[in-house]
């Protein structure tokens, strides 16, 4: 801040005296004063010649400069001889050092309680304005939404930790690198290093320790935590945002890696190996009493590297080697990693032979199919539906003591999952009317767990909307959404889970034609949850979600950039059909940009054996990429081809859809027109009511179809972050659609018709008004489009609407 302060006022013609202190030269008499090469340095010494200027003096780092020179500032500022700006660093809550200890910071803060000094105090980087500084960054907008939220999430409020983590992010990405995996592995003697060693130099020793041992144990519970670390050392780091406690009962905890790697550093590897040792003995030792996941994980791992020599030291009890095995094969089942969960079960078997070890085997080895979960031909790419389906069905009845009793067929999780499996067969076929009416069954289910029921809602809302019921889905995402808001009654509901929520609302309101922005900004918060207490599983969700959210805001760039960062982490979080339909979306928005070639590029990477639904997405975004390269026979071969998917279907969604770019290419039957106006009639959808009101307004003479007059839905308003403003009044644009892109200006006609798209009229109405003709109309937002950099015509009139384009001269 001093610099950029230094750099303005030398911009204004008022150049600075500016110190820079060494801990080198702190005990050297007038060290700072002598280093400078600044002549006029040389009056705070000796004293000002006569009928000298007022001198302004920077100090940008006064914990370093040498009593003499202190003492030297002082008076001249007290004297008023010069303008002293100085940067005194204050000490964190719980720091294990007092604020001021240097002899420069006690003269100087006594400025300041004598009345000679105003105190400005910079008040703490809250997660908002760090996500804006993020922003102002050159080269953020390469960075990844989950990224950036890491990134905010690991400077624990440190303006000068932010810039250091985004200039090694940054590095990372020209790379080729993850950046959030780069930062677990920073060169000792590099700058970022250096910042993080002095943002945790006056951590307590305690509380470092703390800091540690939950790193080592991510997710540990807080009951445990206060097991071995005092309750205000543990309630102190939760409360100063060092470590996170997650909305679950057990309130699992995590460390900011970047601060707890470096605070193990400091502490030494052995010294914490020994406090998690001991916390292992004291948990096998007590295991009827209390008993932790993540200590078991760190006990199966330890007896995993070092064998079962090394385990039969201490003696252990069967059964306990059991369930540390089964915790470790679950976790492992659940990553996907099958060889490690294989290895956990049979360690686990040989202990004791348990029918839940037996299960977590047969998934690891992948022998548990569709069939065996009572269902029929369930998406093997699913994984997580397989594995919880398993589960439920090998649950003991109440009272039972073995899995292998008769399984309760009333369990209300396995009725929810059955009919949730069910439902999504039915929506691959296109039976969508089938599927809501399922996931309405699912819902009306008792006794869930709050997991299971959010699953059911949100599966009942998407499956509503692409049957046409808008309102009924709203029901069903409003239900969804108070299920996520009860946090202070800790319904248990993960984070995982809660991102997959969002993720399939925001593809919800996408494909009705809905504006999703405020569960966009539901996305934007989960997000900053999803950085604190997620792993790789929760960051591709939290990235997939991202990337619907972009297209819907008509900004492909961004919606590829966060797809492609999100299946980097851990594709097997997004099962292959969902990330498929995530990727036609970015497809269809890269045609309607203009990107023909990198939308075809997406669509040639999918290989897969396509079900009806997918089938139909293919079809429809080919149709995108034709019309946009002028190929209009192709594209109207290719919109009836998506069209006869549909047909007959209770797909109503993507019917209208269809039907109106069928009519939209001038392919249309009168059936068919017929049709959509039934369909606008008996369904509820936004973009049903949205094709009639545009389709009556076009006549038969516009021959030529620019390709976004086939985009439906309307984007997203997108007001969050959109447009920001510097100090000073200084507007930005934002980085997907910068102003005058070729760095022309719309014409007074340009602007008028921009105007005009602004208030919701079509090229043919735009042309009445104006008594101009379509095609002039066409061509003049095309025109304007180009440079404005605008990705369709709608996006010219967002921007217009905005303020971001000038107003030309003359225009009112």
């Amino acid at each position: 801040m001093l610099r950029t302060v230094a750099a303005e006022l030398e911009r204004w013609g008022s150049a600075p005296v500016v110190l820079r202190p060494s801990a080198l030269l702190s005990d050297i008499p007038f060290g700072a004063v002598d280093a400078t090469d600044d002549p006029r340095a040389s009056a705070l010494r000796d004293g000002p010649p006569p009928d000298s200027d007022r001198t302004i003096v920077i100090v940008d780092d006064v914990d370093a400069l040498d009593t003499a020179s202190t003492t030297a500032i002082v008076r001249a500022a007290a004297a008023r001889r010069i303008t002293l700006l100085i940067g005194v660093r204050t000490a964190r809550a719980r720091a294990a050092r007092p604020t001021a200890e240097s002899d420069a910071q006690r003269l100087a803060l006594g400025l300041w309680h004598d009345g000679f000094a105003k105190r400005i105090d910079l008040g703490e980087l809250i997660a908002p304005d760090a996500e804006e500084l993020v922003a102002l960054f050159p080269g953020s907008e390469t960075l990844d939404s989950a990224t950036r939220a890491g990134l905010v999430w690991r400077a624990d409020g440190s303006r000068t930790l932010l810039r250091r983590l985004l200039l090694e992010a940054l590095s990372a990405v020209a790379a080729g690198r993850d950046p959030l995996r780069a930062l677990e592995n920073i060169a000792p003697q590099s700058r970022l290093a250096v910042a993080v060693e002095s943002h945790v130099a006056d951590i307590a020793p305690d509380d470092l320790m703390c800091l540690s041992v939950v790193h080592r144990l991510p997710h540990l519970e807080l009951s445990v935590a206060t097991r071995l670390f005092p309750t205000d050392t543990v309630g102190g780091l939760v409360a100063g945002g060092l470590m996170h406690a997650d909305g679950t009962p057990a309130r699992r905890l995590t460390a900011n890696d970047l601060i707890a790697r470096e605070a193990e550093r400091q502490l030494g590897s052995a010294c914490v190996r020994a406090v998690i040792d001991a916390a292992c003995e004291r948990m096998l030792a007590e295991a009827e009493e209390w008993w932790s996941l993540p200590i078991s994980l760190h006990v199966a791992e330890k007896w995993h590297r070092d064998g079962s020599s090394a385990a039969d030291a201490p003696p252990v009890d069967p059964l306990v080697r059991a369930r540390i095995a089964l915790d470790a094969a679950r976790i492992a089942n659940d990553r996907g990693d099958s060889a490690h969960a294989a290895a956990h079960a049979a360690r686990g078997l040989r202990a004791h032979d348990h029918p839940d070890l037996r299960l977590e085997a047969v998934l690891a080895s992948g022998g548990w199919n569709d069939s065996a979960s009572g269902v029929d031909a369930v998406d093997a790419s699913d994984r997580d539906v397989l594995r919880r389906l398993a589960r439920l069905r090998a649950r003991p009845r109440d009272g039972a003591t073995d899995s292998a009793a008769p399984r309760d067929e009333g369990d209300a999780d396995t009725q929810i999952e059955v009919l949730l499996v069910r439902s999504g067969q039915a929506g691959d076929a296109l039976d969508w009317a089938g599927a809501a009416d399922l996931a309405a069954q699912a819902v009306a289910v008792q006794a869930a767990s709050p997991e299971a029921r959010l699953r059911a809602l949100i599966t009942a809302g998407t499956s509503a909307t692409f049957h046409g019921g808008w309102s009924a889905a709203c029901r069903y995402y409003r239900a969804a959404e108070r299920l996520l808001d009860s946090r202070q009654k800790i319904t248990g509901i993960a984070a995982k889970d809660r991102l997959s929520a969002v993720m399939f609302m925001l593809a919800g309101y996408q494909v009705a034609g809905a504006d999703g922005n405020d569960v966009r900004q539901r996305l934007d918060e989960e997000l900053r949850t999803a950085a604190r207490e997620g792993g790789a599983a929760e960051l591709t969700l939290a990235g997939a979600a991202a990337s619907i959210a972009f297209a819907g805001e008509g900004r492909p760039v961004e919606s590829q950039r966060e797809l492609e960062a999100a299946l980097g982490r851990q594709p097997l979080a997004v099962t292959d059909a969902n990330a498929a339909m995530i990727e036609l979306g970015v497809a269809e928005e890269l045609a309607m940009s203009g990107r023909t070639k990198e939308a075809r590029a997406s669509l040639a990477s999918l290989d897969l054996e396509a079900s009806p639904m997918l089938l139909h997405g293919m079809r429809y975004v080919e149709t995108t990429i034709l019309a946009a390269e002028g190929r209009d026979e192709e594209a109207r071969a290719t919109a009836r081809a998506a069209a006869e998917v549909t047909a007959g279907t209770t797909a109503a969604a993507l019917r209208i859809r269809d039907l109106f770019r069928l009519s939209t290419l001038g392919a249309a039957t009168r059936e068919e027109t017929d049709e959509l106006i039934q369909l606008a009639a008996t369904t509820d959808l936004p973009l049903a009511t949205e094709a009639v009101r545009r389709l009556s307004a076009r006549s038969v003479e516009e021959e030529s179809t620019p390709v976004d007059e086939l985009r439906l839905h309307n984007l997203w308003t997108a007001d969050h972050g959109e447009r920001w403003t510097e100090p000073g009044g200084i507007e930005r644009l934002p980085a997907h659609s910068p102003a005058l892109a070729s760095g022309e200006e719309l014409t007074r006609r340009e602007h008028e018709i921009a105007v005009l798209v602004v208030e919701g009229l079509t090229n043919r109405e735009i042309a009445t008004r104006l008594f101009l003709s379509v095609r002039t109309v066409e061509s003049h937002v095309y025109q304007a489009r180009l440079k404005v950099g605008a990705a369709s015509r709608r996006d010219l009139g967002r921007m217009v609407a905005a303020g971001v384009v000038p107003v030309p001269p003359g225009v009112r």
